[in-house]
């Protein structure tokens, strides 16, 4: 099975302040693993699973065929499933059963199997309830990349049981599309679920966002097609609506946060 798969990567809500994201990588070469372990982020809000499966989903399409790691996980510990899910490309995710591995499989052909991790000591001498990430799932991951077959490493559960993204995709009424933020990025850019390409050809029109409160946004196709410090509705870099300020932060004006609702319409101006 290993030459099947040309990398691992990680993505958590662990931080860089402390030891935690080492123990994990340490472990891992410990346990044999030569591929390279490629970190997408392990600056997730604490336990925000929307923005981590938004992160992870957005960077998976640009990796070649991996196992990938990902823990954002407020459950640590309890009874909530550890799982190993294949996707039609022929990745494997392992995490948490809280819909932060969805949108990534989905994105990369669908979920076409998935098994719960059975909690199984490995070489650590203890399993810590706290630090499931490097006590069980990265063990999984170095016996996944050394050949162990996914059904080896717990029972097959029906797709129907796993728990789903938290947040419903976007829904399109006549003139309105409702979606919700699903990521703040590191420039303050509001990023949505919602596709650009359900907008239409849009022109030189402004769209109506809705979110609480209306208001008008032009569209532009880059940051610098408004003025310093004004607003812009922009297609991202991943194909979906995002709000940004040229030279300065949208989420600081609006206040949005991962999760809140959000609405796009269409607004054309009028022709003399």
């Amino acid at each position: 099975m290993t030459g099947e798969f040309r990398c691992v990567t990680f993505l958590s809500d662990f931080g860089l302040a402390d030891e935690t994201v080492a123990c994990c990588k340490g472990l891992l070469l410990r346990r044999g693993v030569t591929l390279p372990v490629i970190d997408i982020s392990h600056e997730v809000p604490p336990f925000d699973v929307i923005s981590g499966g938004w992160m992870l989903a957005g960077a998976v399409l640009y990796m070649p065929s991996g196992i990938h790691l990902a823990i954002v996980d407020p459950g640590v510990g309890t009874q909530r499933r550890i799982l190993l899910l294949r996707s039609g490309r022929g990745d494997l995710f392992v995490g948490p059963d809280n819909g932060l591995l969805i949108p990534a499989a989905e994105r990369t052909g669908g979920i076409s199997r998935c098994w719960s991790i059975e909690r199984v000591q490995g070489e650590m001498e203890h399993v810590f309830p706290t630090f499931d990430a490097r006590d069980i799932m990265a063990p999984v991951v170095a016996d996944l990349v050394g050949g162990k077959p996914p059904e080896e490493c717990g029972e097959e559960i029906p797709l129907g049981e796993l728990n789903r993204f938290p947040l419903p995709a976007p829904h399109a009424s006549p003139g309105k599309i409702s979606g919700h933020v699903t990521l703040v990025d590191a420039f303050g850019t509001v990023r949505t679920d919602i596709p650009w390409d359900l907008l239409g050809k849009l022109g030189d029109s402004e769209i109506k966002i809705s979110s609480g409160w209306l208001f008008s946004i032009p569209v532009g196709r880059t940051f610098s097609d408004v003025g310093s410090g004004e607003m812009v509705a922009l297609e991202d870099s991943w194909g979906f609506v995002s709000i940004a300020v040229n030279r300065g932060r949208a989420s600081d004006m609006l206040g949005f946060k991962p999760g809140d609702p959000i609405s796009v319409e269409l607004t054309i101006p009028s022709r003399p």
